[in-house]
């Protein structure tokens, strides 16, 4: 497992996180004195797609995400979103881990597939109406 890092860093703010799947990814790897040649080993991926996720040409395949969820730190919701701790908590990792399978597994879904990426779209471009449409949605429709 990658170090954690401290929530006291400067420049943690958010008015300072960029707005990007992308662009949280490269936040949070340079914050963690990764290099991106580094992380790809770790996470098991190939340098020019994880160059290509933090440039904002891909998303995160769901093999990326299990592996950012497995064996680093960092909070995946807060990367595919930008809301909530930058940093998972150190007993959330399990339970991550349980959800990203049951991501993995419906990620072989193509109509579930073409949701997701428009759900983070809309996350990372829409307006502030359309992310509460959806939130609210999601808050009418939840189920434990």
């Amino acid at each position: 497992m990658i170090e954690k890092i401290g929530n006291d860093i400067p420049g943690h703010e958010d008015s300072n996180q960029p707005k990007s799947v992308g662009g949280r990814l490269r936040y949070w790897r340079k914050l963690s004195s990764l290099r991106l040649v580094d992380l790809a080993a770790t996470i098991n991926v190939s340098q020019g797609s994880l160059s290509d996720l933090e440039n904002d040409k891909s998303l995160p395949s769901a093999t990326t995400l299990t592996g950012l969820c497995r064996k680093t730190d960092v909070n995946i919701c807060w990367l595919l979103t930008g809301e909530g701790d930058m940093i998972k908590e150190k007993d959330a990792v399990d339970k991550d881990v349980s959800a990203f399978k049951e991501v993995v597994r419906l990620m072989s879904d193509n109509d579930f597939k073409r949701t997701v990426h428009r759900l983070v779209k809309i996350f990372e471009r829409g307006t502030p109406t359309q992310k509460a449409q959806i939130k609210g949605f999601m808050a009418g429709v939840e189920t434990d």
